[in-house]
């Protein structure tokens, strides 16, 4: 795909966005961008938005900045990313056949992963003050960040979001993991496109961290932070079903997002088993297949065998496909 092989546009404003739906971003940013915004503090904000083009979030809460922005100076200068705007321009995840632009900050071939050595050696050399990644999910989650250290300043930029944490470096390459090399950094996980609340505290997230001239050393509220043990995989051949009675090989309760984020005790059922061996695995960050220190099977019944927490459960068959069921994680201390 050679016409991806382009310098990012460098700009120093911020067109005019009022208006202008995400689907619809190629009308000011024809390619990638990153836009450089001078404030008091030099040292500034890296922010990225768009690397999902189906995850609007990051654009909605940009458009509210600039409305902002109009009536007051910038605390902090912005060093913003724009992503894969030839996703958004499709309303999906990622171009098919193309990477996905939260895999790519890792070294590979792809010109999508040449764009995204070259955004980090820029931002690398901008000595940023923070990172901050916008995203939403499926399932149905409260507003959780993905942090990669336990550094304190870390932990103090997820706790102006949510008390909500994963310590996690998978799936590798992801955009903050990439960022957290040389700045605090996260991913704000802000819910299902579209809702207005989480637009907002995407924006009052982005305003509070620009705003911040010094770390205190400490998280600003009491912090729930966990580990992932493991993610969970479907079968791909394997039928899945979420309603009893129904036929397929493997049956999970209607209701199973709603237990994104409560602790599931020991001996609790997970699922149901209705065919043949088990289509159910769950994998370490490294591929470590750790199915059998997670799950039992109690006849047609799939038991945890710890206390666990889990996370970005869903019932989206696609997304469950193209990623995961979900997570499993336990509290650290």
């Amino acid at each position: 795909m050679a016409d991806l092989e382009f310098p990012i546009d460098r700009l120093n404003v911020l067109p005019n966005l009022s208006g202008i739906e995400a689907r619809n971003v190629r009308s000011v940013f024809p390619e990638s961008a990153l836009i450089s915004l001078e404030g008091r503090h030099k040292q500034p904000l890296f922010l990225s938005v768009l690397v999902h083009g189906n995850e609007t979030v990051g654009w909605e809460a940009l458009k509210r900045l600039q409305v902002w922005m109009a009536n007051h100076p910038l605390p902090r200068s912005l060093l913003i990313f724009i992503g894969n705007v030839r996703a958004a321009e499709l309303n999906v995840r990622m171009v098919p056949d193309r990477p996905d632009y939260n895999r790519i900050w890792r070294a590979g071939d792809t010109p999508e992963h040449r764009l995204a050595a070259r955004v980090t050696t820029i931002v690398r050399e901008a000595k940023p003050f923070a990172a901050i990644d916008l995203h939403n999910n499926t399932g149905a989650n409260p507003h959780y960040a993905l942090v990669h250290h336990d550094r304190p300043e870390d932990l103090q930029l997820t706790s102006l979001f949510s008390p909500h944490a994963m310590m996690t470096n998978n799936p590798p390459g992801t955009c903050s993991e990439a960022m957290s090399a040389f700045c605090p950094a996260i991913t704000a996980e802000c819910g299902h496109s579209g809702i207005t609340a989480n637009e907002e505290a995407a924006f009052n997230l982005v305003l509070d961290a620009l705003h911040l001239d010094h770390w205190r050393g400490a998280p600003d509220v009491p912090m729930d932070l966990y580990s992932v043990t493991g993610r969970i995989l479907i079968d791909p051949n394997a039928r899945m079903v979420f309603e009893h009675g129904v036929e397929g090989d493997v049956e999970f309760p209607a209701n199973l997002e709603k237990w994104n984020f409560y602790d599931r005790p020991a001996g609790s059922a997970f699922a149901r088993i209705l065919n043949g061996t088990n289509p159910v695995r769950v994998t370490t960050e490294t591929g470590e297949d750790v199915t059998d220190i997670c799950f039992a099977r109690e006849e047609d019944r799939l038991i945890l065998k710890r206390d666990f927490t889990p996370v970005m459960l869903t019932t989206n068959e696609a997304a469950i496909r193209a990623d995961c069921l979900g997570y499993l994680m336990e509290k650290m201390g």
